[in-house]
């Protein structure tokens, strides 16, 4: 293994394709057109000496067009999986480079959002598909495993996408299983809190596990974070930027205390010291909060995933065009429209800005 590795989120800007674009074929050629920039990123990655590198959820934008043609992914997604393949396998073999992509992938029993580990010889290592799936992305297949990776000069690698990053166990997992960096592609942050919650969760997933986080956000908020929790590379707000850092990434970990010494790799002591025997509630399917929060509605699968469509096409046109209404001086119109929304779209983010805009007028 290389001694000091140079490892880089690419933090891209907004590059979502439309539901509007009516066939699969047009889609296909925004998504070459998007490719085309993502690799000029790559190249300019490896031109920076990166060893490794990751991109943000939804690498190539197809999110929205699903969400208007969910019978139609198929004919998308398969050649489209296989041009990101080859497109990014090139760039990696060229320059002895590792390569995370993720975006859904359409396989025989259905559609898995799936991160993609492409070794620098420009070959697919293995790939990782998204275990937890809040409610709207469960017309999509969960994965059942954490798995890990051995990536030639690099070490043992780990990959986790978006949601999976609210469940303390998915960075834990990885840990157990060998996991000396994670890599998360992302469209979102690791907690529901407010403020720097989020931030301050990244930094708590690393430190907890003594793993190199790399975290891949699409427009902001990228960042690479080292065993100590300490954030080493940070994204800003800067789109199409290259979040790098270079680490030792066999180091890093030492720790110790009054009475056991320093240990070189925490990890040897942390791991031995756990007491699985106490945690048998976290494999309970059922377990007693459930029972207390009984009364609290939650939608079922096919009204969340309906919703979550319609809040990234006809939702998100509604929203904007009453906005222009508002801005245009027909507040009364304006009201109408917001409080429909608002009651509609509930805490979805077209429902918390449209009561925000109530509160203002």
């Amino acid at each position: 293994m290389k001694p000091t590795i140079k490892v880089a989120a690419i933090q891209t800007k907004n590059r979502t394709i439309s539901y509007k674009i009516p066939t699969s074929h047009e889609v296909f050629e925004q998504v070459q057109e998007n490719l085309s920039n993502l690799i000029e990123l790559a190249e300019q990655a490896a031109t920076l000496g990166c060893d490794m590198i990751a991109f943000p959820e939804d690498t190539l934008g197809t999110l929205e067009w699903e969400a208007g043609h969910w019978d139609e992914v198929a004919d998308l997604l398969r050649p489209a999986e296989q041009e990101m393949l080859q497109r990014f396998g090139g760039v990696a073999a060229s320059h002895g480079m590792s390569i995370i992509c993720c975006n859904d992938c359409s396989e025989q029993e259905g559609v898995y959002n799936t991160a993609i580990l492409i070794g620098p010889n420009g070959h697919e290592i293995g790939r990782y598909r998204k275990v937890q799936l809040p409610i709207p992305e469960q017309a999509r297949l969960p994965g059942d495993c954490f798995p890990v990776f051995d990536v030639p000069t690099i070490g043992t690698v780990g990959m986790c996408i978006c949601y999976d990053m609210m469940f303390p166990e998915t960075t834990r997992a990885l840990a157990l299983a060998g996991a000396d960096i994670v890599f998360h592609s992302t469209l979102g942050g690791a907690s529901s809190g407010s403020g720097d919650a989020s931030l301050a969760a990244f930094r708590t997933r690393a430190a907890d596990n003594l793993l190199y986080l790399v975290v891949a956000f699409r427009g902001g908020g990228s960042l690479v974070i080292n065993p100590k929790g300490e954030i080493i590379a940070d994204g800003g707000r800067e789109p199409d930027t290259i979040v790098a850092a270079e680490i030792e990434l066999h180091s890093g970990r030492d720790a110790g205390d009054a009475h056991g010494g320093i240990t070189q790799d925490y990890r040897a002591r942390l791991f031995r010291e756990r007491v699985p025997a106490a945690y048998g509630i976290l494999m309970e399917p059922h377990p007693p909060i459930l029972d207390k929060l009984r009364h609290i509605h939650v939608p079922s699968a096919d009204e969340a995933i309906e919703l979550a469509a319609e809040v990234s096409t006809t939702g998100a046109d509604a929203f904007y065009e009453a906005d222009r209404i508002l801005r245009d001086g027909n507040i009364e119109e304006a009201r109408r429209r917001f409080e429909s929304l608002a009651e509609h779209f509930g805490t979805t983010w077209i429902g918390r800005a449209s009561r925000q805009r109530l509160e203002k007028l």
